[in-house]
């Protein structure tokens, strides 16, 4: 959908030019930068955001039949996929009621009920033309998956300073999902989630 990395834009991380600073870990902090805090006395800057951290677990044995636990170590998701090479992935909530589906064809479809209609992958999560980011769409907004190493980041798109909202990242037996709370007001959750299954599920998603 974008036709230039945004995030090569005002100094953010970007695969394609190693160059690009702004590279260190989520709540590392780089050198001040001039701002109005300095004209004003006694401005305290903006306090980091809020994370929530999910972690599925018991894969089986991988994330295609997997539990997602969050805080307080309370259950939140169940991931179930039909057979291990084809068939359809479904994402349940806690209280088993379904609300996503992901069916791997030739050409893999997924949808999230009443968020997301039915369309294949490879449209949902549109591959960028230098194949450094994805885009994705959620209530009628852009945001975009940027890839480092073995990390996914989930930005905000749009001509403000690019948000950084969620962390897909790998630990032994398990994988971890940081979200911060304004993304979960704003309902990005459980197409966060679903997302995560995609970019880990180790299958071709376009």
């Amino acid at each position: 959908m974008f036709t230039n990395n945004p995030y090569a834009q005002g100094g953010w991380y970007n695969p394609a030019n190693p160059l690009s600073i702004n590279n260190g870990t989520w709540g590392s902090q780089s050198a001040p930068q001039p701002s109005v805090y300095g004209a004003l006395p006694n401005a305290i800057p903006p306090a980091p955001p809020k994370i929530l951290t999910f972690y599925f677990v018991s894969l089986r044995p991988n994330i295609l039949n997997s539990t997602v636990i969050g805080p307080q170590s309370q259950k939140y998701f169940d991931i179930s996929t039909s057979s291990p090479n084809v068939g359809a992935s479904t994402v349940f909530l806690k209280s088993g009621q379904p609300f996503a589906a992901i069916e791997w064809t030739n050409q893999p479809a997924v949808e999230v009920y009443g968020l997301v209609p039915r369309q294949t992958t490879a449209r949902w999560m549109e591959l960028s033309r230098d194949q450094s980011y994805r885009s994705i769409q959620v209530h009628g907004k852009w945001y975009a998956w940027v890839p480092r190493d073995s990390v996914y980041s989930l930005f905000t798109v749009g001509p403000n300073q690019p948000e950084l909202l969620a962390r897909i990242s790998r630990e032994p037996d398990t994988i971890k999902l940081e979200v911060t709370a304004h993304a979960v007001q704003i309902g990005l959750l459980e197409s966060v989630v679903v997302a995560t299954v995609l970019l880990q599920s180790g299958r071709n998603i376009g």
